[in-house]
């Protein structure tokens, strides 16, 4: 049951983290983070987007294939939120080690990297808040 999850998961919602880590991938290699530093925000919100709608993808998958049982609704925000929170500070653990060990310099320092973890926390929460939205009813 684990793998159609997974794969569903991948097949429906993986485009997102792997678009914005690719335009990541050649805003650095162009240099533009060097000619723009501050590109940086913009890309660590779209990031907390992508992540937010992969992990919120994965979790109704999971729900729809009935491996959470039936968890309650505020359950699968708190759920998404804190994936979220935990994955844009482990995005910032591996700027350190690159910089620590590869020379990488993605760090620019204790403000830069707070101020990257609020901008993948905020993407994530305008994702989440947006999701919660009730739409309108279509008028026949």
């Amino acid at each position: 049951m684990l793998f159609p999850w997974l794969f569903r998961t991948l097949r429906r919602a993986a485009w997102a983290p792997i678009f914005v880590f690719g335009l990541h991938a050649v805003s650095s290699f162009l240099g533009l983070y060097g000619v723009w530093p501050p590109l940086d925000i913009p890309m660590h919100f779209l990031g907390g987007i992508a992540i937010t709608y992969f992990f919120s993808h994965a979790y109704f998958a999971a729900a729809e294939m009935d491996l959470l049982g039936r968890p309650a609704s505020l359950l699968s925000v708190v759920a998404v939120f804190a994936l979220t929170c935990s994955t844009t500070v482990f995005w910032e653990f591996a700027e350190f080690l690159s910089d620590r060990y590869l020379g990488s310099h993605a760090q620019k320092g204790l403000e830069d990297t707070l101020g990257d973890m609020l901008c993948g926390i905020l993407g994530g929460l305008v994702f989440l808040a947006t999701r919660a939205v009730p739409k309108a009813p279509r008028r026949s």
